[in-house]
C-alpha cells in the first residue's frame, strides 16, 4: 500500500506543478476569429498569432456538418459551438494536446 500513496503524492506534486506553471486568463493571448476546414481548426489571435489543431482533436466538430462547423461564436477566450455543444478555450489551444471526451 506505501506504492499507491507514493505516486498519488507524485502525481499530485506534478498537477500542481504544472498548474503553478500556467499563465493567468489576462495573460493569455486574445482570439480574434476560428476558422475550420476538412481537417483543420484554425484559431486566430488579435497579436497575429495562428494556431491549426486537427479537427479530429474535436469528436464533436469532427461529426458536425458543415453549417454546425461554422456556427462558431468567438469571445476573447474561448469558441463556442452551440449546435453541437463544444467548447475550445485558449488554453486548450496553447497548452492541450487534446479535449476531454
Amino acid at each position: 500500500m506505501t506504492a499507491p500513496a507514493t505516486t498519488s503524492r507524485s502525481t499530485t506534486a506534478k498537477k500542481q506543478t504544472k498548474l503553478a506553471n500556467r499563465p493567468t486568463f489576462s495573460e493569455l493571448p486574445v482570439l480574434a476569429n476560428v476558422a475550420i476546414d476538412s481537417q483543420w481548426i484554425v484559431f486566430g489571435f488579435k497579436d497575429g498569432r495562428k494556431v491549426n489543431v486537427p479537427l479530429n482533436w474535436s469528436k464533436k466538430l469532427n461529426d458536425a456538418t458543415e453549417e454546425q462547423r461554422n456556427n462558431v461564436i468567438v469571445s476573447e477566450l474561448f469558441a463556442f459551438w452551440d449546435d453541437v455543444d463544444e467548447i475550445i478555450g485558449v488554453e486548450n489551444v496553447l497548452f492541450g494536446d487534446r479535449l476531454y471526451k
